[in-house]
């Protein structure tokens, strides 16, 4: 038996809520992913900073509310750092003046974004609206 199911969305640049409509049962055996932003995949360094000691590694997806760093650092969930992304080249660093390690895997760290200066926010919103505009471009052909 089918259903329509609603789903919360949250857009990532104005960050207003919406409700959206899928067809089928919500109710399903898949892990129930509890972000509010899609992460989209990307490929920029990253330092995470914690009192006097920094970790660097890998950005494999970024959103407005958090990302995936691979890295082995060794910190344990719930430890509040600082982020700095070192996005495209010619671009200024991102800092995420406060940010909560929320999962630790073998070989990489999930953070969430919770607070970020004004133009540092402004700038994260910049890289994610062209995020998305990358990801809905249509492929180019060439001739």
């Amino acid at each position: 038996m089918n259903r329509l199911s609603i789903f919360q969305v949250r857009c990532q640049l104005c960050t207003t809520r919406f409700q959206a409509r899928r067809p089928g049962n919500r109710l399903t055996t898949q892990a129930f992913d509890r972000r509010e932003y899609r992460r989209l995949p990307v490929n920029f360094a990253g330092t995470l900073r914690l009192d006097h000691t920094a970790a660097g590694g890998v950005v494999t997806d970024i959103s407005m509310g958090g990302c995936t760093l691979q890295a082995t650092t060794p910190l344990p969930r719930g430890t509040f750092v600082t982020f700095v992304l070192h996005g495209p080249s010619g671009q200024p660093d991102i800092k995420v003046e406060a940010a909560m390690i929320c999962s630790i895997q073998p070989q990489s760290i999930g953070m969430k974004f919770l607070e970020f200066q004004p133009e540092d926010k402004q700038r994260m919103g910049q890289l994610v609206l062209e995020l998305l505009a990358y990801q809905q471009a249509p492929p180019r052909i060439s001739v």
